[in-house]
């Protein structure tokens, strides 16, 4: 399938924003203030930058994209169930994480308090319209979920946001693909040269901004060995010979969409440059296929059970043995992102960046991790 409808996502979201804000309105009128997006990866950060880089309350909006139970319990405790909309979104319809947030809220809400964003004809839209959801909007089939931030998965928290939405899709329509395709060939020519890793160094009132963009270059790019490794907050900033720096990125809340789109053009420009199709994502679909079948073995009593063999770990001293340059260090956490937890682990981030002189890079939950062709511990044991 041809997945390059994100090009005329801005003109389609034009011509669909009064409706998207007449559905802000009507939600409302119906008494719900605040509105919580249920979403994985690319469903859910979009929505999160919109919310961290606008100057109205935040409590307006919240994104939950993990399973830790304690995030859950958090999301659900912010604000009174019954003044809240809940989005479902998933383009295919069936992403566990996604799902079984909504079986968790949906004891706990009315269906009118739902909205659905899938592709047509998912299982989620055949759930939505069975349950009575408020609403069902479509996710275009052709756009991939990481490059849909100016469709319906961001337009609509744009909109609850009450957001200029109609001025950030107008701006992204001014952008200029040659120049933006001519900015994703700088960045193939670094990493072709060696530099690999892409810090990403973005103005405060769009730092958010970074995290959209870190899983858009990563889970584009990582594939066959091949790949952009982003870092972004690096405690270091150590200045290594395997990074490029980009820092010219508007500071205007009302050019992200402008700043969505360009990033999607150099992208996918990057990928061509490389040799790799920017538009798949074979680590996301195997890591899907092994959470559905570990739940399908818990249905059996099998969840939690031990593996045949523990899993090979390295001491702190064997990895500083085995690093070598132009590796960098991954830690991902299974942990509620809460602020004390994400400064403690940027603690351990800068000690680790300092001895190994390396990039480091930190995320939560099932968030895909980039794969490049020097991976630190490629092919060989976990980090302890």
């Amino acid at each position: 399938m041809n997945r390059l409808g994100w090009i005329r996502a801005p003109e389609h979201s034009l011509a669909e924003w009064d409706r998207l804000t007449a559905l802000a309105a009507d939600v409302r009128a119906a008494g719900l203030d605040r509105a919580l997006v249920c979403g994985m990866g690319g469903s859910s950060l979009a929505p999160q930058v919109l919310a961290a880089s606008t100057s109205r309350p935040r409590a307006a909006l919240h994104v939950l994209d993990s399973t830790d139970p304690a995030a859950v319990l958090a999301a659900d405790r912010a604000h009174e169930s019954a003044r809240t909309l809940y989005l479902i979104v998933s383009k295919s319809g069936t992403t566990v994480e996604t799902v079984a947030f909504y079986r968790y809220f949906a004891t706990r809400a009315r269906p009118d308090q739902f909205v659905a964003i899938t592709d047509p004809g998912t299982p989620l839209e055949a759930l939505a319209r069975e349950r009575g959801f408020r609403r069902v909007l479509e996710h275009p089939a052709d756009v991939g979920g990481r490059y849909a931030a100016l469709t319906a998965v961001g337009m609509l928290p744009a909109a609850l946001l009450g957001l200029d939405g109609r001025s950030i899709l107008e701006r992204a329509r001014a952008v200029d693909p040659e120049r933006a395709k001519a900015f994703g060939r700088v960045l193939a020519e670094g990493v072709q040269a060696g530099r690999d890793k892409l810090a990403l160094n973005l103005p405060a009132p769009v730092a958010a901004l970074a995290h959209w963009i870190e899983q858009l270059v990563a889970e584009s790019s990582g594939k066959d060995g091949v790949g952009v490794v982003p870092v972004v907050d690096d405690p270091v900033g150590a200045v290594l010979p395997d990074i490029q720096v980009v820092t010219d990125v508007s500071a205007d809340p009302l050019e992200l969409g402008a700043e969505f789109l360009r990033w999607e053009y150099a992208t996918w420009e990057m990928c061509e440059r490389l040799g790799v199709n920017a538009f798949d994502q074979p680590d996301v679909d195997d890591a899907k296929r092994l959470a559905r079948e570990e739940l399908e073995r818990a249905g059996g009593g099998g969840a939690g059970a031990p593996h045949a063999a523990p899993l090979p770990t390295l001491s702190p001293h064997e990895l500083r043995q085995r690093a070598r340059p132009g590796d960098y260090l991954a830690i991902l956490a299974y942990l509620a992102p809460t602020p004390a937890i994400t400064a403690h682990l940027q603690a351990v981030r800068a000690s680790w960046g300092h001895a190994l002189g390396c990039a480091t890079t930190l995320g939560f939950g099932p968030r895909t991790m980039p794969r490049t062709s020097r991976f630190l511990n490629k092919g060989g044991p976990s980090v302890s």
